[in-house]
């Protein structure tokens, strides 16, 4: 386990080179929930929609230490609630296992709620699975389960279910 105090980690926004790191963390992120077989994206993709666009469709946060090596990212954008106005939706945040436990994680995750903050949003969205130990540290922050609270259910078209309804 590292001692945050032996490492100089900065958090900064992504910048367009960041994209080969950061594809390398959201495949590693899939493999621990269990999902790899989900990805279907590549750097190429999170370049173009992220910089190659007059409206990217994301933010990303990176975790970087003294030697140029990002070790964890967030990933979010901006939604919309007809009921309260703008607000964020954190679809990832990733540190490397080696890492966990030191506080980069916590850095990132309130970089993106100062963001959601800074924003004049209502709120922060996000999900995480179930059984994930961070589970705990969302609800330390004050995060509360929307399916327990009010009883929320998350649904997706995927694209084979999309395919279907529109051949």
């Amino acid at each position: 386990m590292l001692d945050c105090s032996e490492i100089n980690v900065i958090i900064r926004k992504a910048k367009k080179e960041d994209m080969i790191q950061v594809y390398k963390l959201i495949k590693a992120l899939a493999e621990f929930e269990k999902l790899e077989d989900q990805v279907k994206i590549d750097e190429s993709t999170l370049i173009k929609d992220g910089f190659e666009t007059g409206n990217p469709a994301f933010t990303c946060l990176v975790a970087e230490v003294s030697d140029g090596h990002i070790v964890g990212y967030a990933l979010f954008y901006m939604s919309y609630s007809t009921w309260l106005g703008k607000s964020v939706f954190l679809e990832d945040l990733y540190v490397q296992p080696a890492y966990r436990k030191i506080g980069i994680g916590k850095q990132l995750f309130m970089a993106v709620a100062k963001t959601a903050y800074e924003l004049s949003s209502k709120r922060l969205d996000f999900h995480v699975l179930s059984w994930n130990p961070a589970v705990d540290f969302y609800k330390s922050l004050g995060a509360e389960s929307l399916t327990v609270s009010e009883k929320w259910e998350l649904f997706r078209l995927n694209e084979e279910a999309l395919n279907k309804m529109f051949s």
